[in-house]
């Protein structure tokens, strides 16, 4: 196993590329999950008894949507980037730049902020009639809850998960259109290493749309059937409860799927140094078919 000193000084010692800037990012995203996370296990395990003050209240509330938004945001982000990198990795070259990924992550989390404005405004210390003083957001009518649900349904869920399913589709289809094509016109040795990318590559794609689709995907379906629930049974809420925990659980260990995923990053932490390149991320290409060369 590799010691930290010699982890540590190659990564000082390797350029830094477009996908580390995504991974770091979805870093961030964790860092200020495992901030909140504390104040909202305390608040649970009271009952739903806040005892922070209002202005944390408002704060934890707004950074917790702001980061569901986010990591939303990054993964879609993390996609349309893949496909540029995999099917299209000549155009757009000015874009794909660490400069450049480092202004659209800060403007993912600029617009993740503005999008969580109704969070900032409505959170607040709720006083129960029985006493109970919770942090909630304080939606008066069925109709507020109607459209925030809604609008934190689609902005989390239902907006990024179709652009990053027909960006990683084109991506497949890409890749598997150009093995079928080397298989007609490499040798076997060319061919086969076409084949191994093809079907990695096909399936760390299953492995991130599954992840995504199974972590947040129940909370929102749980939050959408909430709005026709009259009374909650114990197993709706046992299932709510549960659905919660697996989205916080997933949001934690993004980073580390792709890092385990990526064959980038796997070079790099066994000494193997990729093939020169500049900043932009360019796929190998040459006087014969090009194969896709998975760049996650």
């Amino acid at each position: 196993m590799l010691d930290h000193v010699s982890v540590s000084s190659s990564f000082r010692t390797t350029k830094k590329t477009v996908p580390d800037v995504y991974i770091c990012n979805l870093a961030v995203a964790d860092v200020v999950h495992v901030t909140v996370m504390p104040f909202l296990i305390h608040q649970w395990a009271r009952g739903g008894h806040w005892v922070f003050g209002s202005t944390l209240c408002t704060i934890i509330t707004s950074l917790d949507n702001c980061n569901q938004v986010a990591c939303a945001a990054v993964m879609t982000a993390v996609s349309l980037d893949r496909y540029l990198a995999v099917v299209h990795p000549f155009r757009l070259m000015t874009l794909r730049t660490r400069s450049k990924t480092i202004w659209i992550n800060l403007f993912v989390w600029v617009v993740s902020f503005v999008m969580v404005l109704p969070v900032w405004v409505h959170s607040k210390v709720i006083r129960f009639p029985d006493g109970l003083e919770s942090c909630s957001m304080n939606l008066v009518t069925p109709k507020e809850v109607l459209w925030y649900t809604l609008y934190q349904t689609i902005t989390s869920f239902f907006l990024p998960l179709p652009l990053i399913l027909t960006c990683y589709m084109l991506i497949l289809c890409y890749t598997w259109r150009m093995y079928l094509k080397n298989k007609r016109e490499w040798r076997f040795s060319a061919n086969n290493q076409s084949r191994v990318r093809a079907i990695r590559l096909t399936k760390m794609v299953l492995v991130l749309v599954a992840v995504f689709l199974l972590s947040v995907g129940p909370y929102h379906m749980l939050q959408l059937v909430n709005l026709t629930v009259r009374q909650p049974t114990l197993a709706y809420y046992t299932c709510y409860y549960l659905s919660v925990c697996l989205s916080y659980a997933a949001s934690s260990i993004n980073p580390f799927i792709y890092i385990l995923l990526s064959g980038h990053f796997c070079r790099r932490l066994t000494y193997r140094k990729p093939a020169s390149r500049p900043s932009v991320e360019r796929e190998p290409s040459g006087p014969q078919v090009r194969t896709p060369h998975s760049s996650f």
